[in-house]
């Protein structure tokens, strides 16, 4: 027999990644009663081993929308970096990124790119000056943004739960949530042996977020995604994005990525992907041929059926809601994706989020 309910929270949280935190921390700031349950012996899974790219993908450039909010997203990422920084130490390094484009790109997308001054062309001329080292395609078209950042996903989520945790937010590892139910007028979760009530459940646990016996129809499924993290004498004045990525990260190595499997829960790295990793490391860079592999790393993205997170009330469920599905952009959107929940969940204001990501609307076969 399971012990008795904890005491009522306003709010449990499903998942401690940087979803899951930034989450808390913006409720809990705003006075709600938090409890976030997180599987594992450390918070966090995709945010620690992401690469840590934080820039706006142009993949998303068909989606104006969607694309906007990402760029509003990288705001208050900065923002974030501006507050917390300077109390808990270095997360992130900016650099502008370079994107390597085909010219079938740039014909489909070059003037919105004029429109949108996401960047400016750079002439072949240019490129040995501005990318030092890098042997780059000329078959390419080169965009320089001078707003590029990496984000190291495990510092910046320490920093976020410490914050949590310094403004009453409960916070237990090690809590699996077996059960969630939703009852006449609160909700039950059982985690392990343990069991809680909270007034509303938000599932913000990544690529697990489809467990539950709740969730599944949403269609939140892991993509792995290998890197590996290079220790070098070189430097990088950019962030190279390319069919992979070349990046500096926050302490000082070089990190190449990120493949995109569909390979169900594997959270492992492979020969075949890091070969493919380091034969484009060293073929972009050459000098990385005497680098040393300091670590090879996989983790789960998760994704969604629409390639758009879902976020708001799940469908047929006053009282469960989820923020989940955030893909390669999780560290850079998961403030952005925090303040737009909490301003729902606190006063029913769901308009700051776009219409793409509401549940009910991917849900129902809308793309």
């Amino acid at each position: 027999m399971l012990p008795s309910p904890s005491s009522l929270h306003d709010f449990a949280l499903v998942g401690g990644g940087i979803v899951g935190a930034c989450l808390a921390e913006e409720l809990g700031r705003q006075g709600a009663s938090v409890l976030v349950l997180d599987a594992g012996d450390e918070p966090g899974h995709a945010s620690n081993r992401a690469a840590g790219v934080a820039a706006p993908s142009l993949r998303y450039l068909d989606d104006r929308e969607f694309f906007d909010w990402l760029r509003t997203a990288k705001a208050d990422l900065d923002a974030d970096v501006a507050r917390l920084e300077p109390q808990y130490g270095a997360f992130s390094v900016t650099r502008p990124i370079l994107r390597a484009l085909r010219e079938t790109d740039v014909d489909v997308y070059g003037e919105m790119l004029e429109e949108l001054a996401v960047g400016a062309w750079v002439e072949d001329t240019e490129l040995a000056s501005l990318a030092p080292g890098l042997n780059l395609p000329p078959s390419r078209r080169y965009l320089l943004d001078p707003n590029g950042m990496m984000v190291d996903g495990r510092r910046y989520l320490n920093a976020v739960r410490r914050r949590c945790v310094g403004q009453g937010v409960s916070w237990l590892q090690n809590a699996t949530v077996r059960e969630v139910r939703e009852e006449a007028t609160s909700i039950a979760l059982v985690a392990d042996d343990r069991a809680f009530q909270a007034d509303r459940v938000v599932i913000a646990a990544g690529a697990w977020s489809s467990g539950n016996g709740l969730a599944e129809s949403t269609g939140i499924r892991p993509q792995r995604g290998q890197m590996a993290v290079l220790r070098t004498e070189e430097t990088l004045s950019c962030i190279l994005s390319s069919a992979f990525y070349l990046a500096p990260g926050v302490g000082g190595d070089i990190i190449v990525g990120t493949t995109e499997e569909h390979a169900r829960f594997a959270d492992h790295v492979t020969t075949q992907g890091i070969d493919q990793l380091l034969r484009f490391a060293t073929t972009t860079m050459p000098r990385l041929e005497s680098s040393i592999p300091v670590e090879l790393r996989a983790g789960l993205r998760p994704m969604s059926p629409t390639g758009r997170p879902l976020v708001g009330a799940l469908p047929s469920h006053e009282r469960i809601f989820i923020s989940a599905g955030h893909a390669g952009h999780g560290l850079l959107s998961a403030r952005c994706t925090a303040k737009g929940l909490a301003e729902g969940l606190l006063r029913g204001n769901w308009e700051v989020l776009p219409h793409s990501m509401c549940p009910a609307h991917a849900l129902n076969g809308a793309a």
